[in-house]
């Protein structure tokens, strides 16, 4: 009897050995999870991958060791390391320097003189790659030239947006002044931050009509893969109860000014956006993914009223829409067990489960 027991426990312990290694290999990093893609497969994340990872975050790559410069269908290289490498400027049809400026199709960048082309070259870059991806994935259409000024320091972009550091940049028709480039670089938010900016002037360049905030501002989060932070950012409010807002809420506090009181400004600023993230999220991965908010947008650009888009579509309103994503119902697809992630931080053999 106790042979045939120790035999028993062998053969456990010796499948949870052959196991070890299939459970090692789901991806347990941000970067490890499936991009966002028209024609990737919805949901891109399981329940587990999420609880392990956060939400996908593909976002800092280009700082990594292998980084290599992506290429279009017409052979032209987009994206960091596609003007600069290492300092020197690289030939690209229709990239132009002269101090203080840096421009490429339908973006220029403006800092101050004393940079040299390459020194925030990084920042064109990115916005050309935003270029490159965002308006086929949303099915908008690029028009006008996009200006991005860089201020010296944070500083000189409080008094000149009247923004606080959470607020990442301030949009006017076709100018924006974006933070402190090297500042959002320090906080791993420079990638997140063009991204949000490209997709949110792509919106207003686009839509006849404005969106409602919570789609708008979702969608502006969710194209840059900012979640994460999002989530990371809610640790700070966690202990104060509920973090998380229906869409009126959301919706009040995004279209207002910020507020005087900065303490105040940060926490509904960054609840309302998660909120807003969080809806556009089950919106996508739930219900159609990319290719029905394309198509969404896609009828909202011609002029077709947003109820009747909206239920085309997602078969309902806008409002029963909304209702129907509320976060505050459906709480956070990460799950309860909540824990700060680094998406910054390179996959290795010990945070990848590679």
């Amino acid at each position: 009897m106790f042979r045939s027991l120790n035999m028993a426990a062998l053969l456990v312990a010796s499948l949870m050995v052959l196991c070890l290694p299939a459970m090692a290999a789901d991806p347990v990093h941000p970067a490890q999870l499936p991009p966002l893609s028209i024609e990737a497969d919805y949901p891109r994340c399981s329940e587990a991958d999420l609880a392990a990872a956060g939400y996908p975050d593909r976002m800092h790559a280009h700082w990594w060791p292998g980084w290599e410069v992506m290429t279009d269908d017409q052979g032209v290289t987009y994206g960091p390391g596609a003007f600069c490498n290492r300092k020197t400027l690289l030939e690209h049809d229709g990239l132009l320097t002269e101090p203080g400026r840096n421009s490429h199709g339908h973006f220029v960048t403006l800092q101050n003189e004393a940079y040299k082309p390459c020194d925030l070259m990084k920042m064109l870059e990115i916005l050309d790659w935003a270029g490159h991806v965002l308006p086929e994935m949303l099915g908008l259409e690029m028009g006008d030239t996009l200006t991005v000024t860089s201020p010296d320091n944070i500083t000189v972009y409080k008094e000149l947006t009247g923004n606080d550091i959470w607020r990442l940049y301030k949009l006017e028709g076709d100018t924006c002044i974006i933070q402190t480039f090297g500042t959002l670089a320090s906080r791993t938010l420079e990638t997140h931050a063009v991204f949000m900016l490209v997709t949110d002037w792509l919106l207003r360049e686009n839509m006849p009509v404005e969106l409602p905030e919570w789609l708008h501002f979702g969608l502006v989060e969710f194209m840059a893969e900012d979640g994460v932070h999002l989530a990371n950012y809610m640790k700070e409010f966690r202990n104060h109860g509920d973090i998380l807002f229906s869409s009126t809420i959301s919706n009040l506090i995004l279209s207002q000014p910020p507020d005087a009181d900065a303490g105040r400004d940060r926490e509904m600023f960054r609840r309302a956006s998660y909120s807003s993230f969080l809806m556009v999220w089950e919106l996508v991965e739930n219900r159609g993914g990319l290719k029905a908010m394309r198509e969404f947008l896609v009828l909202a650009r011609e002029g077709v009223q947003l109820d009747r888009a909206s239920k085309k579509v997602y078969g309902m309103t806008m409002d029963e829409l909304a209702i129907s994503l509320d976060p505050v119902v459906l709480g956070e697809p990460i799950g309860d067990n909540f824990e700060t992630r680094r998406p910054s931080k390179q996959p290795t053999a010990e945070n990848s489960g590679n």
